[in-house]
């Protein structure tokens, strides 16, 4: 169903204090309610002898929270009160607003049921009151458990963030024993050495009621009337965002959402299609598809082709309205918009650095941060920045065609293919918006030896920066679009009908990429904080005749005047291929013999052929010509013919599903390199040295690796 044609479905029972997922893939889920036992409550039904009492009266034993996990999928466990505690006017009675009678008498043993009751249980209230004075006591602090063991400890912290992952910390007091007053009560059990059963009886009663307080009247809030969502939503720097507060409430409220789609992961399958990993494998996975929950539609990716901008702006638009929907879940803002890592800004050198908020191990909730990830690069989590090289942004901005008709290059934004054809090979090429900065920053930040999150296929969506990450590649696809008037998404409706499907069941985006092309407008309705409107004086002027923009059958076609001998391994060192050239017998053989250099209408190509390997050593190999003998490539600025990335070098040089083993292709127009070569008397029409310079990492080191570039050829056109 089209997402335009209805909004998503929302789980049965959003928006309860106590909340459940009822999705596609939570099959067997049951409402969670209350039972009441008739029978009177002895000493052999509370606690730890709960069950046997239950089996002696011939009922089914509840789950214990140790077999089925504490997340929002349980659906199983019990709870019961006696009629004296339902008794009005007995000693000790206090009254519990909202809960249908006072509290009297002797404490009941309550727990979690599965059964359909749905009775609110005073004594519950009464609990749930007590809690959040163990709860509020312990963020601050002041809890003095008795069991001090670094056991009990890492199990209290532990859960934590699944409280705030299902909205209940502070417990919402609605006397319906649910998810979140079982998970404090096993945190209040652990805290004071009693036995974490999640049930609430005689031995964990008194410690409970020590924490009793007069129980206030509550003030009703006012209902505020709803505010509708801005027509456009707006993505913001995030590095404008740290710049005032590390913890910026857009940042914080990622953080929240994170953590939530986090504790919904429920190995091994992760079936939940809003769960962190499910949501990640989409992009790539490792598992075989036979372990895949049914439904899924994972491993998606779109790279090396011109499908690769608009494939990734759908996908951003999917995880943004499932991020949002779960923050508006937890009370955040209902127009909350995905951040965007503008890393390539020269006047604030800060922004090459990952934003504090990746890079700390503690966040403002307590516990473990969820943006961070130790699976990065070396120092990317404390003071390693990404270098020049890897966010220029010169190369891709001197493109203007999205994707050339002709010639053997990817332009801006790739090759033409077929939806999923991306297997490597000659005939797919990728957009220079993809090769740089996108596929540098991704090795960049990951590492290399061993690859982190964000260096492979498979794990990079897995890392949170990941989100903001293809947010500025998308901001950039608009930005370059917008620089020139004469620069075109493409007009072929092989291109514009090509659709994209995210999700499962009730959390289904599908979209074509004919809807996306104006991110302001629906469905998607955002912009970015720092998009000019209208392109300046200067975007509008006209390039040289090196930058026009290919129309349909324009261009001779290349043709292969010279190879390397053999293979070229890349490794920590500078190395170097010569390539030994030919003269041309087509259309260009003409024009070199009229001319004694390089003739004005020649176009010549550096395609480096099969890059392949199992281990990489950096992000990225800049590629020079014709450095002269002893001379550092870096010396030589305008010999530099482009930039090889690393990444998805590993994925397609195996063989599967969706590549060949071919490894990588990729085409460089060294036009304008060479002819000013030949302009200075430095280019030889029979041989031309191609320099490979590896870009070192944020400690300025170069690993060992394996790749190998399998053939360096050149062209004429």
């Amino acid at each position: 169903m089209s997402e335009l044609e209805t909004p998503w479905a929302e789980p049965e029972g959003h928006g309860q204090a106590e909340w459940f997922d009822s999705g596609p893939f939570a099959s067997g889920a049951e409402r969670l309610a209350w039972q009441q036992d008739e029978q009177p409550w002895s000493a052999e039904s509370l606690d730890g002898d709960a069950p046997a009492a239950r089996a002696r009266a011939g009922e089914p034993r509840p789950a214990s929270p140790f077999e089925t996990p504490v997340q929002g999928f349980i659906d199983t466990l019990a709870g019961a009160w006696t009629d004296s505690a339902r008794s009005p006017g007995a000693e000790g009675e206090s009254e519990v607003p909202g809960c249908g009678g006072p509290v009297a008498g002797t404490p009941p043993l309550i727990y979690r049921t599965s059964r359909t009751d749905r009775s609110r249980n005073p004594w519950v209230g009464k609990a749930q009151t007590l809690l959040n004075v163990f709860l509020a006591q312990q963020k601050a602090g002041t809890e003095q458990c008795t069991d001090q063991t670094t056991g009990t400890r890492q199990f209290v912290v532990a859960m934590r963030p699944k409280l705030l992952a299902i909205g209940q910390d502070p417990l919402g007091v609605d006397c319906i024993f649910g998810e979140g007053t079982e998970i404090a009560t096993l945190m209040f059990q652990a805290c004071r050495g009693l036995l974490r059963d999640a049930k609430i009886g005689e031995k964990t009663w008194p410690e409970l009621l020590a924490l009793d307080v007069p129980l206030p009247t509550p003030t009703p809030t006012p209902t505020p009337p709803p505010v509708p969502a801005p027509a456009i939503r707006v993505r913001e720097d995030v590095w404008t965002l740290s710049a005032a507060n590390p913890w910026h409430p857009t940042i914080l409220w990622y953080a929240r959402a994170v953590g939530a789609l986090k504790a919904r992961n429920v190995p091994p399958s992760f079936a939940d299609p809003r769960s962190w990993r499910h949501l990640a494998e989409t992009h790539g996975t490792s598992m075989p598809p036979s372990a895949w929950p049914s439904g899924a539609r994972w491993r998606q990716c779109e790279h090396n082709s011109w499908h690769f901008m608009p494939w990734h702006r759908v996908y951003l638009h999917h995880f943004e309205r499932i991020v949002r929907d779960e923050i508006a879940r937890l009370g955040g803002p209902a127009d909350w918009a995905l951040p965007f890592w503008d890393y390539s800004d020269t006047s604030r050198p800060d922004v090459t650095s990952l934003p504090p908020a990746f890079r700390s191990t503690s966040w403002p909730d307590g516990g473990t941060n969820p943006l961070f990830e130790s699976a990065r690069g070396p120092d990317m989590n404390t003071t390693g920045r990404l270098s020049s090289t890897i966010v220029d942004l010169t190369d891709a901005f001197a493109e203007n065609a999205f994707t050339p008709s002709s010639g053997p290059t990817g332009g801006f934004g790739g090759t033409r293919a077929p939806v999923g054809s991306h297997r490597g090979g000659p005939a797919s090429q990728m957009g220079v918006l993809e090769r740089i900065p996108h596929g540098l920053v991704h090795v960049a930040v990951g590492g290399d030896s061993p690859p982190g999150l964000m260096s492979l296929f498979e794990t990079a969506a897995q890392d949170p920066i990941f989100w903001l990450h293809h947010a500025n590649i998308d901001r950039l696809w608009e930005a370059w679009r917008r620089s020139r008037a004469r620069r075109r998404n493409p007009s072929s409706r092989a291109w514009l009908d090509a659709q994209w499907t995210f999700g499962a069941g009730s959390t289904t985006t599908t979209l074509r990429t004919r809807q996306v092309l104006d991110p302001r407008q629906p469905p998607l309705g955002y912009r970015y904080s720092d998009m000019p409107v209208t392109p300046t004086p200067e975007a509008e002027a006209v390039g040289d005749e090196s930058e026009r923009v290919e129309d349909e059958g324009e261009g001779r076609p290349p043709e292969l005047v010279g190879t390397s001998e053999g293979e070229v391994a890349l490794g920590a060192a500078v190395s170097t291929a010569r390539v030994r050239l030919g003269r041309p017998s087509g259309p260009a053989r003409e024009l070199l013999e009229e001319s004694r250099g390089l003739p004005k209408d020649v176009q010549v190509f550096l395609r480096l052929e099969n890059v392949t390997g199992t281990r990489v050593h950096t992000s990225g190999v800049v590629v020079f010509l014709n450095v002269p003998p002893g001379g550092r490539p870096a010396d030589f600025p305008d010999r530099r013919a482009g930039v090889l990335p690393m990444f998805g070098v590993i994925e397609t040089s195996r063989r599967d599903d969706t590549h060949s083993g071919s490894g990588q292709t990729t085409t460089l127009d060294i036009t304008r390199v060479a002819r000013a070569l030949a302009t200075s008397g430095q280019w030889d029409p029979a041989k031309v040295d191609v320099t490979f310079v590896p870009i070192p990492d944020a400690r300025g080191r170069v690993q060992q690796g394996d790749v190998k570039v399998g053939r360096v050829s050149v062209f004429y056109a």
